[in-house]
């Protein structure tokens, strides 16, 4: 028997937001602690406030399409920001329920370990590729002869005619790039909970398939067989039936809003990224950089969670053919009657609808990129 546990980076994550006090350890945050998340909550609504304010009084199209695109992606990491300073609780207790559990053999551990490292290596470049964007906007004001933020943000200020002014400018604007990055880690915590739920469908079938099978050489009798078959179906019986009408549904509830969102907006800023590399709107190299980002961070948001999502489903829907594949035949007629009750429960695929609506899966990631598509056609023209 193999236990999970939450990996070492996952875990690395909670501890420097613990130390830094944006979370907590206890049951209910410190004085100090609310007086920080609200500090980090009105600071951040104040940045996305300068973005949205500075695509409206821009003085060209282009600039204002990017700044909307911007402002759109800002008002969702608002709602993730938000999520991740206020239900640390509730993320606690989903990242406990679901990440931890127990594994039968070594085949089903060694199967998650390698889902769970790939997953692991695909975040770190993630987290490279946003330092790196980060860092190109922290440093492109000094790269040309006037000194210009790569965002044309609406600041009380005027940072474009006044030395105070820029530099205070410059500070808000690099802060709050900065404290974009607890939105960043909730995203991915959330594809996180998203992965460990497909395997989990996947460890469940691999357990039904060997149902029934003695876990050691020693021979037992045939009524000793059927007893051991029937303990283990109760069990996977009950173990599905915690997956799919427990955890992950409380998993759908807490995160169907936030997803719900990131459907409605992600067109729109896959669309205005597509836009500005399409016309290059870019004066110079870095600000190409930034679109490019721009572009890789709103589709693959948008992707990991349709991808996970669909291999949520998929990894239910083969339930069935590993019930077949288990030892089910020479069982007593009672218990063979358990065995295809049960697989006619799991025909039923665990599809995750966000909204009620909208199925968490890759034809949904299509349907949002052909509305792109749609939309920038009409930009294009418009453009023209």
């Amino acid at each position: 028997m193999y236990t999970t546990s939450i990996h070492k980076v996952i875990d690395q994550m909670i501890s420097f937001y613990r130390a830094i006090g944006l979370w907590h350890g206890e049951d209910r945050p410190t004085v100090n602690q609310l007086k920080l998340k609200s500090f980090y909550s009105i600071y951040y609504l104040s940045f996305v406030l300068s973005l949205s304010i500075g695509s409206i009084t821009s003085e060209t199209v282009d600039d204002s399409i990017f700044l909307a695109e911007i402002s759109i992606i800002g008002t969702v990491l608002i709602s993730k920001v938000w999520m991740f300073l206020w239900k640390q609780k509730q993320t606690m207790g989903l990242l406990n329920q679901i990440c931890v559990f127990s594994i039968r053999n070594e085949e089903e551990f060694a199967f998650f370990n390698g889902k769970v490292e790939k997953f692991i290596k695909f975040v770190i470049a993630f987290a490279c590729a946003t330092l790196v964007g980060t860092l190109g906007c922290s440093i492109f004001p000094f790269l040309g002869n006037e000194r210009l933020l790569i965002l044309d943000i609406a600041f009380p200020l005027d940072w474009k005619n006044s030395e105070i002014g820029f530099w205070m400018a410059y500070i808000f604007f690099v802060s709050s790039f900065v404290l974009t990055f607890p939105a960043i880690t909730f995203s991915i915590l959330n594809w996180y909970l998203l992965l460990h739920c497909a395997i989990r469908y996947t460890a469940l079938g691999m357990e039904i398939s060997n149902m029934g099978r003695a876990r050691s050489n020693v021979k037992l009798l045939e009524k000793k067989r059927q007893t051991i078959f029937y303990q283990d179906l109760v069990a996977l019986i009950e173990t599905h039936l915690y997956l799919f009408k427990g955890l992950i549904d409380e998993l759908e509830s807490f995160l169907s809003k936030l997803f719900l969102l990131q459907f409605a907006t992600s067109g729109l800023c896959i669309c205005g990224s597509i836009y500005c590399l399409a016309f290059d709107i870019s004066s110079n190299f870095v600000e190409r950089i930034v679109h490019v980002y721009s572009l890789f961070y709103s589709t693959a948001e948008l992707f990991m969670i349709t991808f996970f999502g669909n291999e949520i489903m998929l990894s239910s829907s083969r339930l069935t053919y590993s019930l077949f594949e288990c030892n089910w035949i020479g069982q007593p007629n009672w218990t063979m009657k358990c065995v295809i009750t049960f697989g006619e429960y799991l025909k039923q695929s665990h599809e995750m609808l966000i909204g009620k609506l909208y199925p968490l899966t890759l034809e949904t990631f299509t349907r949002i990129l052909n509305s792109s598509y749609s939309l920038f056609n009409i930009l294009k023209n418009f453009k023209e």
